[in-house]
């Protein structure tokens, strides 16, 4: 089958560094953790815990505001989309017929859900009704721009990101649409998600990231939970300026294991040469792996046996040290990173952890971005994988 090549012209996030895409970077290139320890979030939240939680910004939430939405969650992803639809447009974009929205997330929005249930006299009941669906954030988007879709919701775990990046791919070279704005958001986790979460093992709140998450490096014991948005403008007509091409996307299921990563990899391995394939790729050309990198063993194993797959030139990173794990938004967070890390030349990864065994092609320390190809992983719960590869169209 061949998917056409798609372009991205345009990128916005909102993180626990702060709002906007500045605020992105400029913590990646400083190499502190977006994580703090919080003492106070109350309830059933642990006191104290690392966690990279978006800030409330009285500058920026205007909770009457048209629109927007009325939560961190639903502001949050307001923002990202405006930033993306204006970065592509300073790129040159303009808006074709048929803009849609293809939304990644895990949970929807848990801020809300919770009050629903536990300060039902904080809500304004039609508006908490609306709210609450998954849909209401991306409808937003349509009435203040105009855009007509299809819009729709993509859940598969922590790999929804890039799943959301191979069926916008897949919509535009079928036609469905001509410009898709592809948004990866999870925001408002409360006490009760980390607590069930550090159940299962990998999430880790009770110590910094650099003594939890050592991505590629030894004695690495899963993550600390981050929120975030990240949103991107992707089409396949022409534009001035560009990013980065989505070569292609590939999605599968290892079908093993509701939390668990089938350790022959085969299944995962089958999808990255599919990528490979889709995309005209030898893997002996990858120059980068954007590694899954959560931090806990199996997904080590996992990385390590695409790496040793693509091959000894391929440099590997991961920035969940950096930002936190950020769920369903995640994926496509690296995504955006990548994108700017494209434009500057600057690959901002963790340092290395003093005293700690690194893989040897681990990315040491930031690093000149010199372009070529990038593949990317994601991986999620219910054995979902995704895989997409990145260059210039004419790598």
């Amino acid at each position: 089958m061949s998917i056409d090549h798609a372009s991205i012209v345009g990128v916005g996030a909102v993180t626990a560094y702060g709002w906007g895409i500045d605020a992105l970077w400029s913590g990646l290139k400083s190499g502190v953790s977006a994580a703090t320890l919080h003492p106070d979030l109350g309830d059933r939240f642990p006191a104290p815990c690392w966690f990279a939680r978006v800030p409330e910004d009285p500058r920026i939430l205007d909770r009457d505001a048209p629109g927007t939405g009325s939560t961190r969650y639903q502001q949050a992803f307001a923002f990202a989309v405006d930033e993306a639809l204006a970065d592509a447009k300073r790129s040159g974009w303009v808006p074709g017929a048929r803009v849609g929205i293809v939304h990644a997330t895990t949970r929807g929005d848990l801020e809300l859900f919770r009050a629903r249930y536990l300060a039902w006299d904080t809500l304004r009941p039609r508006r908490a009704y609306v709210e609450q669906a998954w849909t209401k954030p991306s409808g937003d988007v349509m009435v203040r721009h105009g855009f007509h879709g299809p819009s729709m919701v993509v859940s598969a775990a922590c790999a929804s990101g890039l799943h959301a990046v191979a069926v916008a791919q897949r919509l535009l070279t079928c036609g469905d649409l001509t410009d898709v704005i592809v948004v990866g958001a999870d925001v408002g986790f409360d006490g009760e998600e980390m607590r069930l979460f550090a159940s299962l093992g990998p999430l880790v709140h009770d110590a910094p990231p650099k003594e939890v998450c050592r991505a590629f490096q030894s004695n690495s014991r899963g993550f600390v939970l981050g929120e975030g948005v990240a949103a991107m403008v992707l089409t396949s007509r022409p534009v001035a300026s560009r990013y980065v091409s989505v070569l292609s996307s590939v999605m599968g299921n290892d079908a093993y294991h509701p939390v668990s990563i089938n350790p022959d990899h085969a299944e995962m391995l089958r999808i990255v040469d599919d990528a490979l394939e889709m995309a005209k790729v030898e893997p002996s050309t990858v120059r980068y792996f954007a590694a899954h990198a959560s931090g806990s063993s199996l997904c080590y194993d996992a990385d390590a046996a695409v790496l040793t797959h693509l091959g000894p030139q391929v440099t590997a990173y991961g920035l969940k040290p950096l930002m936190g794990h950020c769920m369903g938004a995640a994926a496509l967070l690296d995504t955006v990173a990548l994108s700017r890390a494209y434009r500057e030349g600057l690959l901002p990864v963790p340092e290395l952890v003093p005293g700690a065994d690194a893989h040897p092609q681990l990315a040491r320390n930031p690093q000149i971005y010199d372009g070529g190809i990038t593949l990317q992983v994601g991986l999620g719960f219910g054995g979902n994988i995704s895989v997409v590869v990145f260059g210039a169209d004419g790598d």
